[in-house]
């Protein structure tokens, strides 16, 4: 499961659901407020998958990752400051990734909620990968786990 936590650019919505369709995810879940719409660029954008991905719209994205903890699903965060690294988790596990918005990044309230807040490996000089990037890597990590 992918959560998106103040992802306002249609683009980046459409990317996000077109790496986690074809990563084998289950589902996007989105709040119902301050995110970008799912309308025809953000279907554009997703390459129809948008169409075949289950998107679920939450009043509360804290609800919704109780819902998810409580029935065995490690929730599982991109950070800049986290501990370890996006290889070093287990992602065979049933887990839920969630991503925030660009430059502002998941909100601390939503962070406390993870079990795991881990970084992606950059050379680079640039502080972070576009939020569709990085949600590719994700997912992309987890699907070579799983096979």
């Amino acid at each position: 499961v992918v959560i998106l936590d103040g992802v306002t650019d249609v683009r980046n919505l459409g990317a996000i659901a077109r790496s986690a369709e074809a990563s084998g995810a289950h589902a996007l879940i989105i709040p119902n407020k301050k995110t970008a719409q799912v309308n025809a660029e953000a279907i554009k954008t997703s390459a129809g998958a948008l169409s075949s991905l289950p998107v679920c719209r939450t009043a509360s994205l804290n609800n919704a990752l109780e819902y998810l903890t409580m029935n065995g699903v490690q929730i599982i965060a991109a950070d800049l400051s986290g501990k370890g690294y996006l290889h070093e988790l287990d992602l065979t596990l049933p887990t839920a990734i969630v991503m925030g918005a660009e430059g502002e990044g998941i909100r601390p309230h939503i962070l406390r909620q993870t079990n795991h807040r881990f970084r992606i490996p950059m050379l680079g000089t640039t502080d972070s990968f576009n939020v569709s990037v990085a949600a590719g890597i994700i997912l992309y990590e987890s699907m070579r786990q799983r096979l």
